[in-house]
C-alpha cells in the first residue's frame, strides 16, 4: 500500500478515505506496540535498580538461595505494583476521553 498514490477508481473520495483508515490505524498500533516496549524497558531497568541493590549486597558468581528468593518477592511485588499503577492510569485516561466526547484507541 503506497501512502502517497492516488486512486484512480469511480469514488475516489472513498477509496482515499480507506486508504487513510488503514494508514491512521496502522500507525496507532505501531504506536502502541512501540509504547509498550518501551514500558516493558522501564519495568526491567526499574527491576534491575531497585531488586538488584535491595537484595544483592555482595555481587558474585552466583547467587545465594536468600538473594534468590529475595529477587522473586521484589520481582513479584514490583511487577504487581506496575499493573495495578498501569491499569488504574487507563482507567482514568478512559474516563477522561469519555468526558470529552473523544474516541482514543487503548
Amino acid at each position: 500500500m503506497a501512502i502517497f498514490s492516488s486512486s484512480s477508481s469511480s469514488t475516489p473520495e472513498t477509496s482515499d478515505q480507506q486508504s487513510s483508515a488503514e494508514i491512521k490505524n496502522a500507525l496507532i498500533k505501531q504506536v502502541q506496540t512501540e509504547a509498550a516496549v518501551t514500558n516493558a524497558r522501564a519495568l526491567v531497568a526499574k527491576l534491575n535498580e531497585n531488586c538488584f541493590d535491595r537484595c544483592i549486597s555482595t555481587p558474585g558468581s552466583r547467587l545465594s538461595p536468600s538473594e534468590s528468593t529475595c529477587l522473586s518477592a521484589c520481582m513479584e511485588k514490583y511487577i504487581s505494583m506496575w499493573n495495578a499503577t498501569s491499569k488504574a492510569y487507563l482507567n482514568r485516561v478512559t474516563e477522561e476521553q469519555k468526558k470529552l466526547g473523544g474516541n482514543a484507541a487503548f
